[in-house]
Parts: C-alpha cells; sequence; structure tokens
C-alpha cells in the first residue's frame, strides 16, 4: 500500500520536483561562478558573500519544496471530497501516515541535488586555504528544514481542512494585534520575543536561521 502510495505522490508532483532537483544541483555552482568571476583572486569576504547567496536559495528552495510536496496530495483528495482515500482498506490514519511517509521520502530526491552541487560548486572552485566544504552537512540541514515546515504544512491542511488559510490567517492577526499592544503599552516587542523563541534552541525553527553555508571557516 505504501509503495501504490508513494508511486502516485510521485506522479503528482514529478514535474515540480524535477525543477526543484535541478535547481537545487545547479544553482551552487551557477552562483559561485557569477559571484565571484571577474575578479583576480577567490578572497575570503568575496567567497563568503557567494555563499551566503546560495544559502538564502536553499532556505527558500526548501520552503517551496515541502509546502509543495504537501499540499498537492490535500488538493487531489479534497478534489475527490476524500472518497477514494476513505474507501481504501486502511484505517484513515494509516492512510495519512503513507501520505506524510511518502512526501518525507519525496524529499530526499532535492536533498541528494543539493549535497551533489554544494558538492560539485565547491570542487570546481578556489576555495581559499582558511575555508572549508560543507556539502553534507548543507544537505542534512535543508533536509531537515524542509522535513519540518512539510510536517507543519501537512498538519495544518489535514487537521483545519479548508479553513487552513482562516487558520493562518487569524495566527497573523493574532500577531499584529500582540505587536500593536506591545507599542502602544511600551511592553516587549511581540515579534521579537516570539522570533527569539522560535528560533532558538530548544526552538522549531532554528534550522531555518542558522548559517546555511556549503563553504565556511
Amino acid at each position: 500500500m505504501f509503495r501504490q502510495v508513494l508511486f502516485t505522490q510521485w506522479k503528482w508532483a514529478r514535474t515540480e520536483l524535477f525543477a526543484y532537483t535541478l535547481g537545487a544541483f545547479l544553482i551552487p555552482t551557477a552562483i559561485l561562478k557569477i559571484t565571484v568571476n571577474g575578479l583576480d583572486d577567490y578572497s575570503v569576504g568575496a567567497m563568503l558573500t557567494a555563499v551566503a547567496a546560495a544559502g538564502a536559495f536553499f532556505v527558500f528552495l526548501a520552503f517551496v519544496c515541502a509546502i509543495g510536496l504537501a499540499v498537492r496530495p490535500y488538493l487531489a483528495d479534497q478534489a475527490l471530497k476524500h472518497v477514494y482515500s476513505l474507501s481504501l482498506p486502511v484505517p484513515w490514519a494509516t492512510f495519512l501516515r503513507y501520505r506524510f511517509l511518502a512526501g518525507a521520502v519525496l524529499l530526499v530526491a532535492p536533498t541528494i541535488a543539493v549535497f551533489m552541487g554544494a558538492g560539485l560548486a565547491t570542487m570546481t572552485a578556489a576555495v581559499p586555504p582558511t575555508l572549508h566544504a560543507y556539502p553534507f552537512g548543507l544537505a542534512v540541514r535543508f533536509y531537515l528544514s524542509a522535513l519540518e515546515i512539510y510536517a507543519a504544512t501537512f498538519l495544518l491542511q489535514y487537521v483545519a481542512g479548508k479553513n487552513a488559510v482562516r487558520v493562518v490567517l487569524a495566527l497573523i492577526g493574532v500577531l499584529v494585534v500582540l505587536e500593536l499592544g506591545s507599542r502602544f503599552f511600551g511592553t516587549t516587542d511581540a515579534w521579537v520575543w516570539m522570533w527569539d523563541h522560535l528560533t532558538t534552541l530548544p526552538g522549531p525553527l532554528e534550522t531555518l536561521t542558522a548559517r546555511w553555508m556549503m563553504i565556511d571557516v
């Protein structure tokens, strides 16, 4: 059953998954070549600037991959009013587990591309002797971040259903109200407080805000 679910989700997402994988493989090398092209030497500052630009792309790609792979199966089920999924000879919880695991497996494809692309970029670039390449660490961070975003999106849509967008808008509205209240009463900035707690260990978003550097000191 799981293999069939995986195959079905791959068929639905294969076009964009190919685009994600190709971009993850080519962009690191392209960014390094374009950014450092024309310089007399590969200085540490120029190299780190180029790598930071690539890191920002990987964060964006992690969001796009994760949300895309989470939303597409749900939209397909919703178009059929979930009749097909509910008619399968497995419990609903088991089917959702298969859905989730299938997306997690598909995320491996762009992750491998990140590793190979970052490895190729660091091999073909003249890395200063004071810097080191970390393609494997970058790939691990990419997968964990994408998996985290994927899990959050998957949970939101299957719990909230058609009201998922409303729930997100409501959360944004609450944050805006907290921010305005903190500014009016002169208390701690709500955005800063929440962001610090989410992006600092053990916060769930720490992997997204740490250094995404395939070349670093």
